[in-house]
Order: structure tokens, then C-alpha cells, then sequence
């Protein structure tokens, strides 16, 4: 069976359809066709429903998805294991949470020290990018933790300091002494999974308090353009907001331990190869933690 052909197979899955399959692989698009039929043959089994609105997986490739995806992952494996030591190569799939302040840093040192690897960034909240590493879909990411799941390595960043913000316009701004008095506002979060918003959700449950009038975002500055406007609150990183604070568009309220300090920490599954590309970057996040703790 040629390799290839599962690629392609895999391609057409990934970008459900023939089509945008080809031009993702820069193939002409009878080319696709001929050699998914190929496999077929080969295989002795159709492995799509053919219809008027294109093509559609049937059972068996379901199945087949099943081994092009250990197939890949090993063929990856074998890539990462050849790299050069001194300049890897290849691609390196990282997760973070939008929230995070320090990270880009750590992104765009490792971009200008290693531009053969080519370094693809998601953002999404920890809980989803924590089931995207278990599932192999990114090699690691940045999330709020510590976690609990054996199989995941778990390298410290950094810790920040979380504070609740309340825009100025608002006229509860201007009379609260605690941050508990907030908590009675609309609270502007992202959507389950996020750290900040557990954190937010355990302190109201622990002061025996209603639960929380949450909004949802995806957007930080979304969420920090509609506190300053005076729609609600939210918790974020002191180092996020320190800006707006003097220029006088927010104020900043403590909160109370255990949840005024959160730290950060890079996943990976501890079972996966750890290639040069990877190595290299955390690598990487050591030497910046421990530069950090100098200054």
C-alpha cells in the first residue's frame, strides 16, 4: 500500500473534499481522484459515499482514518527523529491561552532562532487545548494549571497575579472597597474550559454567593473593550490591564488566595517523541523562566 496514497486520503478527510484536498497538496484535481480510487481498489472496498453534494465517509473509511492517523503520526515521528540537532526543521503545532501575556515573547524568540520550523499557533481555552495534546492534534500547548492526567509531561512557565477589573464609567467603580463586592455583576469570561473563569466560579461558590452572571467572549480584547465600556467585570492578568489602569480606564481589585496567583505550564504527552523542533523549544521556555527570575 503506498504511503502517498494514504496521505491523499487523509488530505481529502482533513479538508472534506477532493477539491480543496488538491489544492492544499498542490495536485491537480483529477490526480486526487484517481488515486483515491486507487486505494480503493486496492483496498477492495469503496471508502466514501459518493453524492451530488460531494463525498462522505462510509464505514470503512472510518476505519481507514483510524491507521492514516497512527500512520502520520509515526511518519512524523520519523522526521523528528533525523533533524538536525543544531537546526531542526520540519513543524511544531503549540496551543495557548489567549490570557497569557508572557508567552508571545517566548514564540517570537523561538521563531527567530529556528525559521526552518514552520511554528503553528492555536488559542483556544486550557481544558480544550488540554484534549487537543491527549489527541495528538497539537504536540503541546500553554495552559493554566497544574493538571491531574498522568500521561501528560508538564514543564513550569510562569506565574502571574489575577485581579477583577471594573471599567471607570461604571459607577460601582468608584464606591467598592473589595473585590467581593463585584461579584454580583455580569462577569465577562471566555467558555468553559477556561481557567480564569473555574477560578472565578470556585470563589463565588466558597463565599456562598449566587452563581455568577457569566457572559461569554472569545476575544480578550473583546472581553477588555466591554469592561472599559462598563458592561461588566472580569479577571485577568494584573500584567494584561496595568496600562489601562493608569491611564485611568479600569480599576484593579485584589482577590484572595488561593485564586490570586495562577501558574502556567507547558503539555505535551509524555509518550510522544520528543523531536529537535520540540526539544529545542522547550528548551527555549527554561532559559526564559530562568531570565525572568534574574532580573
Amino acid at each position: 500500500m503506498n504511503i502517498g496514497d494514504i496521505r491523499i486520503f487523509m488530505a481529502v478527510v482533513e479538508q472534506g473534499s477532493v477539491s480543496r484536498a488538491a489544492e492544499q497538496l498542490g495536485y491537480v484535481q483529477s490526480n486526487v481522484t484517481a488515486r483515491i480510487r486507487s486505494l480503493e481498489q486496492e483496498i477492495g472496498r469503496p471508502l466514501f459515499h459518493r453524492h451530488r453534494r460531494g463525498m462522505t465517509l462510509n464505514v470503512e473509511g472510518r476505519k481507514l482514518v483510524t491507521y492514516g492517523q497512527q500512520l502520520m503520526r509515526l511518519m512524523s515521528e520519523m522526521n523528528k527523529a533525523f533533524q538536525d540537532e543544531d537546526d531542526p526543521a520540519g513543524s511544531l503545532r503549540i496551543g495557548l491561552v489567549e490570557t497569557v501575556v508572557g508567552l508571545p515573547d517566548i514564540l517570537s524568540a523561538y521563531y527567530r532562532q529556528y525559521k526552518q520550523v514552520e511554528l503553528s499557533i492555536v488559542t483556544d481555552v486550557s481544558g480544550r487545548l488540554m484534549e487537543d495534546v491527549l489527541d495528538w492534534k497539537l504536540d503541546g500547548a500553554f495552559i493554566a494549571g497544574p493538571v491531574d492526567v498522568p500521561i501528560l509531561e508538564q514543564v513550569p512557565v510562569f506565574e502571574e497575579e489575577l485581579v477583577l477589573v471594573c471599567g471607570t464609567i461604571r459607577e460601582e467603580s468608584h464606591t467598592v472597597q473589595t473585590g467581593r463586592e463585584l461579584l454580583g455583576l455580569p462577569m465577562l469570561v471566555f467558555n468553559q474550559g477556561c481557567g480564569y473563569r473555574a477560578r472565578l466560579q470556585r470563589w463565588a461558590l466558597e463565599e456562598g454567593l449566587p452563581p455568577l452572571k457569566i457572559m461569554e467572549f472569545g476575544t480578550l480584547e473583546t472581553i477588555i473593550g466591554t469592561v472599559v465600556a462598563g458592561l461588566g467585570v472580569t479577571l485577568v492578568s494584573r500584567a494584561s490591564v496595568e496600562k489601562l489602569e493608569r491611564e485611568g480606564s479600569v480599576r484593579l481589585f485584589a482577590i484572595p488566595e488561593p485564586y490570586r496567583h495562577i501558574s502556567f505550564i507547558y503539555i505535551r504527552r509524555s509518550d510522544a517523541y520528543l523531536g529537535e523542533a520540540e526539544r529545542k523549544f522547550i528548551q527555549l521556555i527554561s532559559e526564559t523562566k530562568r531570565s525572568k527570575m534574574t532580573i
